[in-house]
């Protein structure tokens, strides 16, 4: 979607970038492994079609796609505020409070990242988090007002009275088309109807590297929390080959999903993680995370 293409996200251990052309190539060969082909459930694809798809999922709606950093691979190009923040993390980390932690995570509008970071940083890619959104089948209980999420020509807006901010600096009811030009055509969500949101979280973390490092959980998180506190989801699943045991320990263990079905004749479990409201889902991740996010503007080269 085009909502988070400037949009920059620094954690303690990664950065998540907007999906560019930039990254096409380092991504195409990652899907040139059979096991990562099979394990996210994708097809070979050549790099002219990875190429076209970029600029799809960049142009719809109901995509969200970051690509993960291994921080440390990346520190020289962020921000001064990254760095007051990764001080403050660590301070947050030795403080002894059990895991209790009320730091707020803030989306600074006033960092900036050079034009040029993500065609420097490409080689600290490590791996890349989604986000699917759709309409949650309708629920009987939820029809109090003020609980549901509407969509405005095609973008995610929150019909409560606490209206999030995104690290571009605009509300999350702002867009490109107006509410009288209708839907975008790749939206799955009309407008004027009250509808749940939900989306559907798939991580990979392709570089061996980077596995076991705690990276995935915190992009995972992170992704979790942006989906929540910025397009208004309340709802989270994900779908899970049998063998892929690393994937259902970090579901279970560590991001607080839980199974709701196993279908037999895909060897796929799924997983869920909901709320009554975004609201709810949001502040639970963000004592999650116990740090803040630092949220950068990323404009585009010109």
């Amino acid at each position: 979607m085009r909502l988070n293409y400037e949009t920059v996200l620094v954690g303690r251990r990664v950065v998540l970038v907007p999906y560019r052309p930039e990254h096409v190539p380092r991504y195409h060969a990652w899907m040139q492994d059979p096991h990562l082909l099979h394990m996210t459930g994708s097809e070979p694809m050549s790099m002219d079609e990875e190429m076209e798809m970029q600029k799809e999922w960049r142009d719809d709606d109901a995509k969200c796609t970051f690509i993960v950093l291994d921080r440390e691979a990346c520190e020289e190009g962020l921000p001064p505020a990254a760095a007051v923040a990764a001080a403050k993390m660590d301070t947050d980390a030795t403080r002894g409070d059990d895991g209790e932690n009320d730091t707020e995570i803030e989306i600074c509008q006033s960092a900036d990242v050079a034009p040029d970071f993500v065609e420097k940083n490409l080689h600290a890619m490590v791996g890349d988090v989604n986000l699917f959104l759709s309409e949650e089948e309708p629920d009987t209980d939820d029809d109090e007002e003020g609980v549901y999420s509407t969509c405005v020509a095609g973008s995610i807006a929150s019909n409560s009275s606490a209206v999030p901010v995104l690290a571009s600096g605009q509300s999350d009811q702002s867009s490109s088309a107006s509410a009288a030009d209708g839907p975008t055509s790749a939206s799955p969500i009309q407008v004027g109807l009250h509808v749940h949101i939900q989306a559907e979280l798939d991580i990979m973390i392709a570089e061996e590297s980077a596995r076991g490092r705690g990276m995935g959980s915190e992009a995972s998180r992170i992704m979790l929390w942006y989906g929540s506190h910025n397009l208004m989801i309340r709802r989270f699943f994900a779908k899970i080959k049998n063998e892929n045991d690393a994937s259902k320990g970090l579901f279970e263990q560590r991001l607080g999903f839980v199974e709701i079905n196993y279908v037999e004749c895909f060897g796929e479990h799924e997983y869920e993680r909901k709320e009554e409201h975004c609201e709810n889902m949001a502040k639970k991740l963000k004592k999650e995370l116990g740090f803040e996010i630092v949220g950068c503007n990323c404009k585009l080269i010109e």
